[in-house]
Parts: C-alpha cells; structure tokens; sequence
C-alpha cells in the first residue's frame, strides 16, 4: 500500500472520530474527542496491520485478515464499559458506550477503503444523537438534567455538606467523578455531579444553599438537554 493511500485511511478514521467525539464532548461525557479520535485511529491501525502487515509471512487458504478486525469489535468493549457509570440503581453512559465502539467500527471501516460506509455512518450517528433528541416530546413535571461542578479545599470535610445540599433541593445524583488537584499551593478537589433536577427546583435555590458552605471556592452548573443519554 501506497504511504498517501494509508495516510488518507488513518486520516478517515481520525476524522470520523472526532466527529462523534465532539458531539458526546459538547454534552460533557468524560469520553470525548481524544477517546473516540484514538480509539478510530487504534481500530484502524489494526485493521491495517492484519490484513498488510503479515501478507508476506501468512499465505495460504487459512490466512484471514478479518480476524483482527472481529478482534477490535470484541475488545473494544473494556473501553466502552468505562464509560458507564452507575449510582443507586441508575446508570449513565450507555450511549456514550456504543459511540465508542462505533467510532471503532468507523476506524475499521476506513482502514478498508470504504470511505462511504464512514461518512455515512457517522452522518447516521449525528441524526440518531441530535436529531432524535430534538424530536423526543418534552413533559410536564420533567427531570431537567444537569452537570454541577463543585471545588472546595481537600480536607475540610465539604463533601458530605454538598451531596446533602444537593439531595435536599430534590435532586436525584445519577453519575459521580471526583478529581484531586495537586498543584495548587492549597491542595483542591472538584467534584462533578451529574444531576436530575425536578422542573419545579430553581438552580438558584441550589446554588445559594451550596455557596453558602465555607469551604466551597468554586461553582458551575451547565444544564444538558432533558433526554441526554
């Protein structure tokens, strides 16, 4: 194979990725751009190396090239499941899951030279994550959906104090990520909360009640769509 011709399959499957990555970044999923662009280009690397990179030692009626590439489909699943999160009973991530082990399908497939199954698969994906979600119908009494993030200094106790402010305004925590940050001269932890907020409870009721913590420096509150997956 020709280095342009094989620039040109990584470059497909790049680009592929990146496109779903944006879309599940935009809506604040951990796995983003960088997951999904390397996980496409990884799948398509293997794909390469299977079916062109062992030719001259593997001939014969029992060589199969596929079989790494049904490989990438299988084992990419690890990967998928860390997108997953789960808190009493409720589980997140699914979506974002199967966007993963798409983008891996889309770097296999550029890795082949189908460049038409890619754009139109990921075109595919964007009306099922846009499109569809525009045309789910809204209810009444609703769970509004949003990402709180919190940073207070390490060690004073606030995480308690926070989860308790949040359950107290109504609010069902359906994902948790807690970061440490090790540079500051004052050691920092930010906690992210994925919430259901009821449509009747104002953020602003919530954001006083969590301001009003000593040890909080820091709060933002991003709202999602109310049928983001």
């Amino acid at each position: 194979m020709e280095l342009a011709e094989l620039a040109l399959r990584l470059a497909v499957a790049a680009a592929a990725g990146l496109v779903v990555g944006l879309e599940r970044e935009l809506k604040g999923h951990p796995a983003g751009m960088r997951t999904h662009v390397l996980v496409s280009i990884g799948a398509a690397m293997f794909t390469l190396t299977g079916a062109y990179g062992f030719a001259d030692a593997v001939r014969g009626p029992n060589a199969d090239p596929a079989r790494i590439a049904a490989q990438v489909a299988s084992g990419i699943g690890f990967i998928g499941a860390g997108a997953i999160l789960r808190d009493r009973g409720s589980i997140r991530g699914l979506t974002t899951a199967a966007t993963v082990w798409l983008s891996a399908s889309c770097g296999v497939a550029a890795a082949a030279g189908a460049y038409l199954e890619v754009g139109v698969g990921t075109a595919l994906v964007l009306v099922v994550l846009v499109g569809l979600r525009l045309l789910r119908p809204r209810r009444r009494g609703s769970w509004r959906r949003l990402q709180l993030d919190v940073e207070y200094a390490r060690g004073t106790g606030t995480l308690a104090p926070v989860v308790d402010a949040v359950r107290e305004a109504g609010s069902r925590v359906e994902g948790v990520e807690v970061t440490d940050d090790e540079d500051d001269e004052r050691p920092t932890r930010r906690l992210s909360l994925w919430l259901a907020l009821p449509a009747a409870t104002r953020p602003e009721d919530l954001m006083l009640a969590l301001s009003n913590i000593g040890a909080v420096s820091s709060i933002a509150l991003r709202f999602e769509d109310s049928t983001a997956a």
